[in-house]
């Protein structure tokens, strides 16, 4: 540094003489603060590049959490508006989801693309808030450290001086006291998250999903070919050609926006028991699996014989030829609110040995019936 001061000053010392003592204080005064500009920058606690860094970040968060708060705030009163319209339109105690008026089903599932939005943006407005508490928290423990390296950075400066730094404190204080007032942001928060989450939950038991409806959409296209072939509602064990037409009768109807939808978390529970020459030589129970507006379904493995399928007081009798071999059935049942049960029962091969069959894409995957798009 001293080498870098006598190439500065040394020309202008030749060419102007009378200026030497005054280049000389220049050049100490110039040491000295390029030496005391080097220790500060050797000095700087790290900490304080931290509490920076964490600063900018509170400031990022505090942003983002504003336009959250805000759209929730949105989405919470827009909800509301939809509850006061349905309170109005219900006429009864029945659930919107299975309302028989369109347009209260409508506003269902609407209500259900809110809650799903409410949900995310709450999840999102907790996870910024718990790290908004944490950062403070960490600026809080770093702050005094950084106080007292501050003080005796300034040892042997002014009383005004020091007065003056004191008057600025810093930003950490001011979010540790918000802490516990943060605190009971995520408390409030994690309330308003299970409300949500309790009313979709709700839904979910009868409206069906995103997946379930664009499934049903493509099997509407496939089963309208078949919507003039003859079937009797009466038959119970149906061939492969009309086990087909079973299944486009019941797309037709889950794509029926007249017809409401029914609880999915209720399957209701099929006793079979065969008889073969008299013997009783099969008993078993399942559960159908619902699909939708009270149709369910179910895979089953028939011995030959007299069978007996009974559901709660309804039962059902089917003949299997006594010589045949045991195998897999489809099941279909539509039991719409008072009205006649409707099953049918159809083997799984003779519905794939048609040359065209309709096999739908609501189809439970556990049935392990090969679907397609029509």
């Amino acid at each position: 540094m001293t080498g870098l001061l006598a190439v500065i000053t040394t020309p202008i010392e030749r060419r102007y003489p009378s200026l030497r003592p005054l280049l000389s204080v220049a050049a100490l005064a110039a040491a000295l603060c390029l030496a005391t500009t080097g220790h500060a920058q050797d000095t700087v606690d790290p900490g304080m590049l931290s509490l920076t860094e964490a600063q900018l970040r509170v400031d990022d968060l505090d942003r983002e959490l504003n336009g959250l708060t805000g759209e929730r705030e949105v989405l919470a009163k827009e909800l509301d508006q939809y509850k006061r319209t349905l309170a109005i339109l219900q006429r009864d105690d029945t659930p919107p989801e299975q309302s028989s008026n369109p347009a209260v089903r409508t506003l269902a599932l609407e209500m259900v693309s809110i809650r799903e939005r409410l949900i995310s943006v709450t999840e999102r407005e907790v996870t910024l808030l718990q790290e908004q508490i944490t950062l403070a928290r960490q600026m809080a423990a770093v702050a005094p450290a950084i106080e007292v390296a501050n003080a005796d950075q300034t040892t042997g400066q002014t009383n005004e001086a020091d007065s003056g730094i004191e008057g600025k404190p810093l930003r950490t204080n001011n979010r540790y006291y918000s802490i516990e007032r943060e605190s009971e942001n995520v408390k409030r928060l994690h309330a308003l998250l299970a409300s949500y989450y309790a009313e979709l939950q709700e839904s979910a038991r009868t409206l069906p999903s995103k997946e379930e409806l664009e499934n049903r959409a493509i099997s509407q296209r496939d089963a309208e070919r078949l919507a003039r072939i003859p079937f009797s509602a009466d038959k119970v064990r149906l061939n492969g050609a009309e086990g087909s037409t079973a299944f486009s009768q019941i797309t037709r109807r889950l794509s029926d926006p007249n017809i409401p939808e029914s609880r999915r978390d209720m399957a209701p529970i099929c006793a079979i028991k065969t008889r073969l020459f008299g013997s009783l030589i099969a008993s078993e129970t399942r559960s159908l699996k619902p699909v939708g507006k009270n149709h369910f379904v179910a895979r089953l493995r028939l011995q030959p014989g007299d069978t007996t399928l009974r559901i709660m007081d309804d039962r059902w009798e089917i003949q299997l030829p006594e010589h045949a071999n045991a195998s897999e059935y489809l099941v279909t049942l539509y039991n719409p609110p008072g009205a006649t049960p409707e099953l049918h029962l159809f083997a799984v091969d003779d519905l794939l040995a048609e040359a065209d069959p309709h096999i739908p894409a609501w189809l439970p995957a556990e049935l392990n019936i090969a679907s397609r798009a029509g």
